[in-house]
């Protein structure tokens, strides 16, 4: 509503909100919190396969957005950040979020932070989504989308999208193939 009204140039939505939102959007973002646990809904959480995490940088492809948002790099605090808490122990925030949502880096020496194996996998996946960029600067968005496509029974969205981790494996081996091919 804001949106329509002109008061914001850019609104963020849930991805759970997405196809409504790109709809209407020029400049589409999305982001993920503690609330996208169902539908099979990108995310990063403890109790979640990493392929829900990786699966984000096709998808951001696939609907051609500009930017992506998620709250929870480091925070090692409570909620409403009342108290500190030890990452390594407790892993909801205090009992606040979904395991996973609060922290994708833990304190390392120094300060330097320590990655997680979530934090890798989000990592991934955004290397897919660079890897889509540039075989569409090689070919057309029309071939990444046929290949991004190929042999599904429903167009790719933020909630319908293969959940067996050998589909994102061997679609990024097609990705790379084109990607040789082309150059």
């Amino acid at each position: 509503e804001y949106y329509r009204k002109g008061l914001i140039k850019t609104p963020v939505c849930t991805e759970g909100e997405a196809d409504l939102f790109k709809a209407e959007v020029k400049n589409f973002w999305t982001y993920y919190c503690c609330c996208q646990v169902d539908n099979f809904l990108p995310n990063r959480m403890f109790s979640q396969p990493s392929q829900r995490n990786r699966v984000l940088g096709i998808l951001l492809y696939k609907y051609e957005a500009k930017g992506f948002l998620q709250w929870g790099h480091n925070f090692w605090y409570s909620q409403y950040s009342k108290y500190p808490i030890d990452p390594y122990k407790v892993t909801d925030a205090g009992n606040a979020f979904p395991s996973g949502d609060a922290f994708v880096v833990y304190p390392g020496k120094d300060g330097k932070p320590l990655n997680s194996l979530r934090h890798l996998v989000f990592n991934e996946a955004f290397q897919d989504l660079r890897a889509l960029k540039l075989l569409e600067t090689l070919t057309s968005r029309k071939h990444v989308m046929s290949i991004l496509e190929f042999g599904l029974d429903t167009p790719l969205s933020f909630s319908t999208y293969p959940h067996e981790q050998q589909w994102l494996l061997e679609l990024r081996e097609r990705i790379n193939k084109e990607i040789s091919l082309n150059i």
